[in-house]
């Protein structure tokens, strides 16, 4: 696909590869447009990985590569396209983190004159906890609790909702409620729960059926009733009838200057850099699930020193199935390597004890539930006057939407509702579902990393205190950003209604023994496309030549296909549908690393050089 000419970010700053990574990732450097030390990005399709340097890439291969198609489609029982640019945005968010990060360091006296990284490391990154519970030792499923579908759920005046909760007792009394038997409900709650996990949840029919012969507002009245959470999925045209957060960029802003006359504290310079940008730094993390604590592992993948506070006892992901050496593997992905302490933020002791912590630190991040921080006295303004170079970070759910959407729980699925995020990723004649793949989750994450990157950097020109405030729908708008802006200026391309419009060749194609992506931009491309394949154009257009190629693979080997139609310079990849095998493949092996020798976890994104 089009490689971007290199794009200006600040005076000395220059960052080249695909046009649709580079475009991300300007976008999200533009504040920082100055002229401070600058770096050269660089972004490939497939970085140091085991392809040719110049195999051609495009957003569907990268999907289909790195499992992101087998995980979205794991319910169909096939691969599924994900309908938005999920890799290429991810990939652009990294790069900028490598930037911002290497002009820290150049800041800090290290020298840095450029960074790598890929959209191929972005996309392993995406199912990073997917492919660790693939590659378990100690693998474990839950039990089947029916053939029938998932959330979300249909009403009988034509809407749909998701749910949420993480009460079994409240799960159980909303569907009593609605008339439905209770012996399956235990059975159902554990594949629901389990939902976040697996990208999967197959309930039991019931459970639409009864939906459907009752009203949105009956069923929300009875999940008031109940203590669930009930998010209604709406549409792109509702979601740009209100002003939304744009880009999704972090809100980063100065904290009030420490009082005259108060002597200084925490800490008065960074130590020496090390071999990495971020080496030396303290981070200071109370986070939980994934949006923190992946923020909190790309910091500690850049240098940084990450404590974990942990309430007494331990997060209880610690106890989770399966396990990796005797540990939950889904906390594990996301917290290993990081030192941890245990800590009874409910007293006052405990809260004391944070504030010491804070006191040596550079950054301090956390997602605690809205007004937590308030009711405990840890805001970013308190503890701004015991460390006056804090880089204080929250990562919130609703973002400034708090006081609108409080009432609803803040987790990915119903922030995809809430955003219409159906609408983007499913094509015209499929219905406007959200993803179960965790996407907002993990661009949350990687955006959270993004505020505290950047406040970093200001702390560094300006000196002070700082605050970093992202938050899971400021991830959602920022995926979404160019489907929106394009359906609101009407300059919508492949897009009815911010819906894909796609033919034959843009969902994965069955082989003979698997399935094939081909990514076909225009008409040239197409007829290299057929002659690789010993088709010749059929005369009656474009349409019948997709067809015709579609044809053609089905009764093929999928990887002598992907070799001719590569070697012709079509983006072209075998569907990647074991994620356990992906750690094994000669051409990954060297993005993976162990986990405690039970699982297998993505590498570090990043190259940095001198």
């Amino acid at each position: 696909m089009s490689l971007a000419p290199a794009q200006e970010v600040s005076p000395a700053t220059m960052v080249t590869g695909p046009s649709s990574v580079v475009d991300v990732c300007a976008r999200r450097l533009a504040p920082l447009n100055d002229a401070g030390p600058g770096v050269e990005g660089r972004v490939s399709w497939y970085g140091s990985a085991g392809f040719p340097s110049d195999r051609p890439g495009s957003e569907a291969t990268l999907q289909a590569v790195c499992g992101l198609m087998a995980v979205h489609g794991r319910e169909a029982g096939r691969p599924r396209r994900i309908g938005l640019d999920v890799v290429s945005t991810a990939a652009g968010v990294l790069a900028g983190h490598g930037v911002v990060a290497a002009m820290i360091a150049r800041r800090r006296g290290l020298e840095v004159a450029a960074v790598e990284t890929s959209a191929l490391q972005a996309g392993l990154l995406l199912t990073t906890h997917y492919t660790t519970l693939a590659t378990c030792a100690e693998g474990w499923s839950p039990p089947d609790a029916g053939t029938g579908p998932g959330p979300p759920f249909p009403t009988s005046d034509g809407q749909w909702f998701v749910l949420e909760t993480l009460d079994p007792e409240a799960w159980k009394r909303f569907w009593m409620a609605l008339g439905v038997a209770g012996s399956d409900l235990g059975r159902a709650w554990t594949v629901f729960r389990l939902r976040y996990h697996r990208a999967a949840c197959s309930l039991p029919p019931q459970l639409h059926e009864v939906t459907a012969r009752h009203t949105l507002a009956e069923a929300a009245q009875v999940a008031e009733a109940s203590g669930m959470s009930l998010c209604r999925l709406r549409h792109y045209p509702e979601v740009l009838s209100a002003p939304g957060p744009g880009d999704g960029l972090p809100v980063v802003v100065p904290l009030p200057a420490r009082p005259a006359g108060r002597s200084p504290a925490g800490n008065q310079g960074l130590p020496p850099p090390g071999p990495l940008p971020l080496s030396g730094i303290r981070v200071v993390e109370a986070t939980n699930r994934i949006q923190g604590p992946l923020a909190g592992l790309l910091l500690q993948m850049l240098g940084a020193e990450v404590l974990l506070v942990e309430p007494p006892g331990g997060d209880i992901g610690r106890m989770s199935l399966p396990e990796a050496g005797g540990v939950g593997a889904f906390f594990l992905c996301f917290n290993r390597g990081k030192a941890t302490v245990e800590i009874d933020l409910s007293r006052a002791s405990g809260r004391a004890e944070l504030v010491e912590l804070v006191v040596g630190a550079d950054v301090f991040v956390h997602n605690w539930r809205p007004g937590k921080a308030a009711q405990w006295d840890l805001t970013a303004e308190t503890l701004a006057t015991v460390n006056p170079r804090l880089v204080y970070a929250q990562a919130s759910a609703w973002g400034d939407r708090e006081q609108e959407m409080g009432h609803v729980m803040g987790t990915e699925y119903p922030v995809q509702a809430y955003v219409g995020m159906g609408d983007g990723l499913n094509p015209l004649g499929e219905p406007p579902l959200p993803c179960r793949v965790l996407v907002t989750d993990y661009l949350a994450g990687m955006i959270a990393c993004e505020g505290i990157l950047r406040a970093l950097y200001l702390r560094e020109q300006a000196g002070g205190a700082w605050r970093s405030g992202t938050s899971l729908l400021g991830a959602a708008m920022a995926l979404q950003a160019p489907v929106l802006q394009a359906l609101a200026a009407e300059r919508e391309k492949g897009r009815r209604m911010g819906r894909p419009v796609w033919g034959p060749l843009d969902h994965p194609l069955p082989a003979g023994d698997g399935w094939l992506v081909v990514s076909v931009e225009g008409g040239e491309a197409l007829d290299r496309s057929c002659r690789a394949l010993g088709l010749a154009a059929p005369a009656n257009g474009p349409s019948a030549s997709e067809r015709a190629l579609a044809e053609r693979i089905a009764g093929q080997p999928a990887a002598e296909c992907e070799d001719r139609l590569v070697s012709a310079g079509v983006p072209c990849a075998t569907v990647s549908t074991d994620l356990a095998a992906l750690p094994a493949d000669p051409r990954l092996s060297g993005l993976f690393e162990p986990l405690d020798d039970a699982a297998w976890v993505p590498c570090s994104p990043w190259v940095f050089t001198p």
